[in-house]
């Protein structure tokens, strides 16, 4: 949204004498007007934007966080239980002298010494782990598995008689199609948002979505209050230029939109200390939007880095780092939906495109694998270890885990059994079902 095209404000005067001679069409007010507040086109949502209530809507909500790159999920749990693990991994090991004690240690698991408030959310029973999590016939290619986990689709879309979409928008359009019934943060435009027709918010960053000052008039006393002003005259002069009134009534929400999302950031005091890191950032604007009582039951959003072919490091080093960002921020969101009460209706799903190799390379790192270990964080997971198909010592022998249970199997029973949809229509593609991993 900050990235898009601001016109200079003279140019919005210059609209609004356009608009005053009806000389002007649709396609330009959206343009003018959503350009001048920083806003990226609304499309077909525009004009029916909830109001925000103020203090959290109490609605169970699903949080996505995308490990992106492809995570060695088998240094984030350890499978302590299982000597092929050291026997494959000589140098990236984690040792059992620097696991984490007191997690889940009964199938023979054990959690990365970074992930100390994960450990605290094991022992408090609100930690799911789902081992051999993928797909059939696994893709080692970025962006092939990255489809496959966006679509929610391993075939084509022509054998299901519907085009293209991602699964996060199929379920916008279905169960939450208001603009912040699904959010996306800090991602760009994901492509399990693509394809549908309700058009969820897709934005950098909650400060990011405002409006702006124009570089072409940097300098100018009071430039913010004046370019407000300039864009309200511009939909006041819509309502009366000839054209749908839907256009000036769009625009107009917009504008209250934007202020009420600033309004929620500007009063949120968190409870928990966020690092100034992207993945804590973001997070911290779901806690944001949940506090505004803002509706939004799906967020998405996403760190990187996790393409680790060299120099992974083990219980500490470059990956450990990333595990410390992840564990920190999740720590300081945790803190905040307990201070809001909302914890008992937070599920946060770990996942990444594909685990790595069972063995390291000559380079201290891991290769493209293919089934990964998923974690579920929340007040309403059922907390355990082992859901679903466990990793055994043969599960070691080959280049990755074998296949146990299809991602789309665990997305269904938090659809089904915590946000109280059915996931059919979201998962429409016919598959072997695994059975329940049992993480609600």
């Amino acid at each position: 949204m900050s990235n898009c095209h601001r016109p200079h404000d003279d140019s919005l005067a210059h609209m609004a004498h356009r608009l005053k001679r009806k000389s002007v069409t649709r396609r330009e007010i959206l343009g003018y007007a959503l350009a001048g507040a920083g806003i990226t086109a609304l499309g077909p949502w525009a004009g029916k934007i909830p109001l925000a209530t103020g203090a959290p809507q109490g609605k169970k909500i699903y949080v996505l966080l995308n490990l992106d790159g492809g995570c060695d999920t088998l240094n984030a749990v350890v499978p302590t239980g299982l000597s092929n693990y050291f026997s494959r991994r000589p140098t990236i090991q984690v040792t059992t002298a620097n696991v984490l004690p007191g997690g889940p240690a009964g199938p023979g698991l054990a959690l990365h010494p970074s992930f100390v408030n994960l450990l605290a959310m094991w022992n408090q029973g609100d930690l799911a782990i789902v081992q051999r999590v993928g797909y059939p016939t696994p893709n080692q290619s970025h962006f092939e598995s990255q489809d496959i986990y966006s679509y929610g689709v391993r075939g084509t879309f022509a054998a299901l008689g519907i085009l293209p979409s991602g699964w996060m928008a199929r379920f916008a359009d279905l169960y939450a199609p208001t603009p912040l019934g699904a959010v996306a943060l800090g991602v760009g435009r994901p492509t399990s948002f693509v394809g549908g027709s309700s058009n969820p918010l897709q934005v950098s960053s909650l400060a990011g979505f405002n409006f702006r000052s124009d570089s072409g008039s940097t300098g100018i006393a009071n430039n913010d209050v004046l370019r407000k002003n300039t864009i309200k005259s511009v939909l006041a002069a819509a309502s009366t230029a000839g054209t749908p009134g839907g256009v000036r009534a769009a625009l107009d929400q917009a504008h209250t939109l934007s202020g009420q999302i600033q309004a929620a950031v500007t009063s949120f005091v968190p409870a928990g200390t966020y690092a100034n890191r992207s993945i804590a950032q973001r997070l911290k604007d779901v806690a944001i939007l949940i506090q505004g009582g803002f509706e939004t039951q799906l967020f998405y959003t996403a760190t990187g880095g996790f393409d680790t072919h060299s120099g992974q490091g083990n219980q500490a080093g470059y990956q450990a780092g990333l595990f410390t960002d992840i564990d920190n921020a999740l720590g300081a969101f945790r803190a905040d939906m307990v201070a809001m009460g909302q914890w008992d209706n937070t599920v946060i799903c770990l996942f990444t495109e594909f685990g790595r190799r069972n063995y390291e390379n000559g380079s201290f790192g891991t290769d493209h694998g293919g089934p990964f270990t998923m974690m579920l964080a929340g007040g309403a997971v059922n907390g355990s270890a082992g859901n679903g198909p466990t990793l055994q010592n043969s599960d070691l022998t080959g280049e990755f885990p074998n296949y146990g249970i299809d991602f789309r199997d665990i997305h269904r029973e938090v659809l089904n059994d915590h946000l109280g949809v059915n996931p059919t229509p979201v998962f429409p593609e016919a598959q072997p079902l695994n059975g329940n991993a049992a993480v609600i």
